[in-house]
């Protein structure tokens, strides 16, 4: 009989949305969809055109690890790069964790994390952040009880960012817990954590270039972490896993930065004419620093079934204890967003905020 990791048994797997193959606006995984500049479009296609087929990829990555460390402020050897975030933080916890390490997420949280912790340990606890649509207050005290800490920051699904101070507090506090600070949407935030890398030996923060820099096909992440833990993460990382194509769009993207730039601003421009919208017409949210918004509204399969025939995916996030009735809308072009406003105003009887 063949066996399998027993851990397995208690992973039911991350089960992304039904994408379909329509051509429809994806709102529902957070990419940074909007229309891509011809120029910039141009810029990337350069990028790629005198790549060999033929051979393995760069394992050193110098080029693009020179640039990330010049765009984090921080050292060459602080920064690797893996094919993708979601590869990096498997990468980290296939490295830190054993079967008794425990590890706290805050949560809710980005799910897909659980599936790479589960495989080594199942000593996962929870810290629920109150009042999500509200303060926003995140617990602490479990701190103390576990090993390993898990915070998306700004936070997914909510969008909300904990200051940095904050962290560097818990930093100074626990210094022997390893704390994982994804940081998978900075760039629309502003604040970042990765400063931290500088001065304190537990901290490691993922980014990708899935979200903001909008190569999200590409798969493409790094980490920022103090050295000695990058040794170890160095000792079972596959050096050839992060493509030729990649490594080229991710130079082209650093250098070319004013583009991203631009698609940063007019998301955010687009976010805040999303919100004030919504409070028009009285839709809970939460200020999110992301580039999506967490609803509460009633009756939201009717609104996502409704939105869809629209040809507008969203995220249904009423799974997670606590969110029920809600939904996260990624932003999209002004049209979108407007789109979903009117059909909210439209069925307003139908979906009002749900308590």
């Amino acid at each position: 009989m063949i066996r399998v990791n027993t851990n397995l048994k208690s992973i039911e797997g991350y089960k992304p949305s039904d994408r379909g193959n329509e051509e429809v606006a994806k709102l529902d995984w957070n990419e940074c969809n909007l229309p891509i500049d011809e120029k910039y479009y141009s810029i990337l296609r350069s990028a790629i055109a005198s790549i060999n087929f033929t051979e393995y990829p760069n394992i050193n990555h110098e080029r693009l690890i020179n640039k990330l460390a010049a765009y984090c402020r921080l050292s060459a050897d602080q920064i690797q790069i893996f094919n993708g975030s979601d590869s990096a933080l498997s990468y980290v916890f296939t490295t830190f964790l054993n079967p008794d390490t425990k590890v706290l997420i805050f949560y809710p949280h980005y799910s897909q994390v659980e599936t790479y912790i589960k495989v080594f340990t199942d000593n996962i606890n929870y810290s629920n952040i109150v009042d999500v649509f509200g303060a926003h207050t995140y617990s602490t005290s479990d701190i103390e009880q576990n090993d390993v800490i898990y915070l998306s920051n700004p936070n997914n699904p909510t969008g909300h960012f904990l200051d940095a101070k904050i962290v560097e507090g818990l930093l100074s506090k626990y210094p022997d817990k390893l704390f994982i600070i994804d940081e998978a949407y900075y760039e629309f935030c502003g604040y970042s954590c990765v400063h931290l890398v500088k001065e304190h030996k537990n901290i490691i923060v993922s980014r990708t270039f899935s979200k903001a820099f909008s190569l999200a096909s590409a798969r493409l992440g790094y980490i920022c972490c103090n050295k000695e833990l990058l040794h170890h993460i160095d000792k079972i990382r596959n050096t050839k896993e992060v493509n030729s194509f990649a490594q080229a769009l991710g130079e082209a993207a650093l250098d070319n930065f004013s583009y991203i730039q631009d698609r940063v601003d007019l998301v955010n421009e687009n976010m805040s004419i999303f919100k004030t919208g919504l409070k028009e017409l009285q839709v809970d949210f939460v200020d999110s620093k992301a580039n999506f918004v967490l609803i509460k509204i009633a009756e939201v399969g009717k609104l996502i079934k409704k939105l869809k025939e629209y040809k507008i995916l969203v995220r249904d996030r009423s799974s997670f204890a606590g969110l029920e009735n809600c939904v996260r809308i990624s932003i999209g072009t002004k049209e979108e967003m407007g789109k979903i406003l009117a059909v909210i105003k439209e069925h307003k009887s139908q979906f009002q905020n749900g308590n």
